[in-house]
């Protein structure tokens, strides 16, 4: 893949969207206290928090993992106690997953340590500065949308 001079605020806005959501991820679990936990469990309960009750293979194909992987990290989870397995009610040779209170928590967590650490960061900017990138919300919302239907 080429990357022409065009190419170069694109390649800089993909590089600081990666690094930022790596560089909060881990803020809030080490703010909320929560560390430790492995990057494919962290993945699996984002879309279990975006899609409650989805199965093993619903997961997988949202990942792009093997359901063999997918089942492994549920199995950790579960031992955790961090995710709910229950037989399906419209096919019972398969099961449902939900996050359990404790990972509901532990979720809402981080999620105030990302706003409360944003919050800090975006209070001693130059206003100049922090009103660009509050403005920009919306859009990043857009382009989330984007990949979301892809």
């Amino acid at each position: 893949m080429s990357n022409s001079a065009n190419d170069e605020p694109i390649t800089r806005l993909a590089d600081s969207i990666r690094t930022l959501v790596w560089t909060l991820q881990r803020f809030g679990e080490r703010e909320a206290g929560l560390t430790g936990l492995p990057q494919s469990e962290i993945e699996l309960l984002r879309v279990l928090s975006d899609h409650p009750g989805y199965t093993v293979s619903d997961i997988a194909r949202t990942l792009g993992l093997q359901s063999s992987n997918v089942s492994a990290t549920v199995r950790s989870l579960i031992q955790r106690g961090l995710v709910t397995r229950t037989t399906n009610p419209t096919d019972r040779r398969s099961h449902t997953l939900h996050r359990t209170p404790l990972a509901e928590h532990n979720g809402e967590k981080i999620r105030e340590m990302w706003i409360s650490g944003v919050r800090r960061l975006v209070a001693d900017m130059d206003p100049d500065d922090a009103a660009e990138i509050l403005d920009v919300a919306p859009a990043l919302e857009r382009l989330k949308e984007g990949f979301s239907g892809s």
